[in-house]
């Protein structure tokens, strides 16, 4: 494993899931959330715990990096090894998160929807910037 390279596939991770989190969460799909309000904790609350979530893509972005890394395949292209392990990922995760809060929360169908593209899309960049990033 090249760990300079697997510490940049990290960053490079990072940045595209707070670029993207921003983009979908924060711009949006923000008139669903106020449409949902009720559902949620108070932005003030939200704001003072976000450290939390930040936090949690610190753990995550060194560790999908690291996955990628142990399943990467030399002399293949690290673009379609990107996209296809975003790609599973994704797809694992998405159903999981999107569906089962659906379940849980008082959400409309929709909301669980746009969370599985949204999910998915982020994988997959995810995945593209690891791969892009990542070569021995």
């Amino acid at each position: 494993m090249n760990t300079k390279r697997w510490l940049l596939a990290s960053v490079a991770v990072l940045v595209v899931m707070m670029v993207l989190e921003f983009l979908i969460h924060g711009v949006l799909l923000q008139g669903v959330y106020q449409q949902t309000a009720s559902v949620w904790r108070a932005q003030a609350e939200m704001q003072r715990l976000m450290w939390i979530f930040w936090v949690g893509y610190l753990v995550f972005a060194p560790l999908f990096a690291f996955i990628y890394v142990k399943g990467y395949e030399k002399g293949k292209p690290g673009l379609g090894q990107g996209f296809r392990f975003g790609l599973y990922v994704g797809a694992m995760l998405s159903v999981a998160h999107s569906f089962g809060w659906y379940v849980i929360l008082p959400i409309p169908l929709a909301l669980s929807f746009y969370w599985f593209v949204a999910i998915l899309v982020e994988f997959i960049a995810a995945g593209v910037a690891a791969g892009l990033v990542y070569h021995e």
